[in-house]
């Protein structure tokens, strides 16, 4: 059924709205929680609407939008931080013992990292014994580890059959050397795979979690407990989920038994723009949420784009055929150009008077545009570094939790920029009230050390917060602290909403803006035969061109005059232009 961003459905059914870009998916969700405030029997001062969203920036939008009103109806979060408040937190202790937990040490949960003494432990184990060869446990360890930790950052929790268990992607396990590119084999990934719950152990133990474990034990606590499933129902007889294009099968299980009974669940999304199938997401679990036939709906609306932009969009997918609300803003025509890449940006750049948005598929090509644009360069290396050099888990968590803390409060993200550091506090009365104290002083003091070493950073938190932290003798962390700018790192800290002209397509998923050059070396193959359905990472394409209100550039590094013919003919509204 087709229906407009501005409709009012029936609120005590479940539903699926499918939308594409720019089709005003927030505006109908934010109506329809409004709606059911308005007109539900089954809210009370115990009984909320749940809404989960995929980011924390998505979440903070719609709790403004909704207005302060509802903020005591409404609770809106992350899917991770969902489980983690009503799943994982008050019921982790009755599986904690059989899992290793210690609980005394858990302080939330987090993005996953790689501690190399943690590593070493599980290599260590009687499990790998058996490893022999050019590939055994000591050559992991100090000849192919930058292999095997590249493998273990792509580690996630999956389910099937009835199993939860975790996974990593093989063709990660790559390593660069001077001459040549080393790949550690299947058959010794597979021997390492089959003891994966052994490392996350050595992780628990010490009280780290991160997003996937949060999903591991979410899983297995509502299997065994599912009174646990009674008590979400009682609590929250209203879910409603965004962008479920990115859920994966375990979010998707555990909805689906939500929904078994009372709870009304619904879900909004794009198969289109599912893009996050590294983190298990599949578009396929969109198709496979099933409503009555007259609750599953169709937005074809599009609030954002040129009628040209539109056309684009449309001459790629077949499912769904925007149209534009404003019919009679046609827009410039898209640019293609050919060439260097850097003299592309520069000449998109004038075209657009300076406010121009660089949309880049991996992170090596949106750092080089900030180098060399911004004069800002990110090491990615720079973290491995640091925690290779300060040894001293204790002194380097808390020195990079205040970085963190610190350069989100920048960006005006006091809420997670506090959670960063409030673990730190745990031991006082009140850890939230000390946390906001020490960033408090950190800010006020902040050209004191933003220009200055990382050492002169340390002696800042030790003066300020009153942390006893361990002092350094000569060695790597003292050469480390010592000739490292306190720059260098706060450059490396994730800004979800990152502010930069340039950055990577995925962050500017949910985003909007004026001007865009997307830089994507599958973007031949786009336009020539573009494939949604099966092909994600012409998803990405379509997610980047989606972004742009008013002009759009498309880089390619050559194209030859008839693959130049081949898009002029099927896109009369794109514009080529060879530097």
């Amino acid at each position: 059924m087709i229906i407009t961003s501005h409709a009012l459905i029936d609120i005590e059914k479940c539903f699926k709205v499918e939308a594409g870009p720019g089709a005003g998916k927030t505006e109908f969700l934010i109506n329809h929680i409004k709606n059911v405030l308005h007109n539900s029997k089954r809210l009370d001062k115990t009984r909320k609407i749940a809404c989960i969203t995929y980011t924390n920036v998505a979440a903070q939008t719609i709790v403004s939008r909704l207005g302060k009103g509802a903020s005591n109806r409404v609770e809106v979060s992350t899917i991770h931080s969902f489980l983690y408040k009503h799943v994982v937190r008050p019921y982790l202790h009755f599986i904690s013992s059989e899992y290793d937990v210690n609980l005394k040490k858990v302080r939330g949960h987090d993005d996953f990292f790689i501690n190399r003494k943690y590593v070493y432990d599980w290599l260590d184990g009687k499990e790998f014994e058996a490893l022999k060869g050019k590939f055994n446990r000591k050559s992991l360890k100090f000849i192919f580890y930058e292999a095997l930790k590249e493998w273990l950052l792509s580690i996630r929790c999956t389910c099937d059959n009835d199993r939860v268990f975790y996974i990593c992607d093989n063709k990660k396990a790559l390593q660069n050397n001077k001459n040549q590119r080393t790949r550690i084999p299947n058959e010794t990934l597979l021997i390492l795979s089959n003891y994966l719950l052994e490392l996350k152990k050595i992780y628990w133990k010490n009280g780290k979690l991160d997003h996937n474990d949060i999903l591991f034990f979410s899983y297995i606590l509502i299997e065994k407990y599912p009174f646990i499933l009674e008590i979400l129902r009682a609590k929250f007889p209203y879910i409603y989920v965004d962008e479920y294009q990115d859920t994966n099968p375990i979010q998707t299980f555990i909805l689906e038994r939500i929904r078994e009974k009372e709870t009304i669940v619904g879900v909004i999304g794009d198969r289109a723009q599912s893009i996050y199938s590294f983190q298990g997401a599949m578009p396929t679990l969109f198709d496979s949420f099933h409503v009555d036939a007259n609750c599953e709906f169709t937005i074809e609306e599009n609030h954002r784009s040129t009628k040209k932009i539109i056309s684009l969009l449309n001459a790629v997918r077949s499912d769904i055929m925007q149209k534009g609300v404003d019919s009679t803003i046609e827009g410039e025509n898209i640019v293609l150009v050919i060439g260097d890449r850097n003299d592309a940006f520069r000449m998109a750049y004038d075209c657009c008077g300076g406010v121009l948005q660089s949309l880049s598929r991996d992170n090596t090509t949106a750092n080089a545009l900030k180098k060399d644009f911004e004069e800002t360069s990110m090491n990615t290396k720079l973290l491995n570094k640091f925690e290779e050099s300060d040894s001293d888990d204790y002194r380097r968590q808390r020195i990079w939790s205040f970085i963190q803390a610190v350069e989100l409060s920048f960006n005006n993200n006091y809420k997670e920029a506090l959670k960063k550091i409030e673990w730190i506090f745990s031991n006082e009365n009140n850890s939230r009230k000390a946390a906001i104290a020490s960033l408090s002083k950190l800010l006020l003091y902040y050209k004191d050390f933003c220009n200055k070493m990382l050492i002169d950073f340390y002696h800042t938190i030790c003066s300020i917060t009153g942390l006893k932290l361990t002092g350094f003798r000569e060695g790597n962390a003292k050469k480390f602290y010592d000739s490292t700018p306190y720059k260098s790192l706060a450059i490396c800290v994730d800004i979800v909403d990152d502010t930069s002209s340039h950055i990577t397509i995925h962050k500017a998923k949910g985003a909007e803006y004026d001007n865009v050059i997307v830089f994507n070396d599958e973007l031949k193959s786009f336009l020539l035969s573009p494939n949604l359905q099966t092909n994600e990472e012409h998803r990405i394409i379509y997610v980047a061109l989606s972004r742009a209100r008013k002009r759009l550039f498309l880089y390619l590094e050559d194209l030859s005059k008839e693959e130049e013919k081949t898009i002029k003919t099927k896109y009369k509204y794109i514009k080529v232009i060879r530097l």
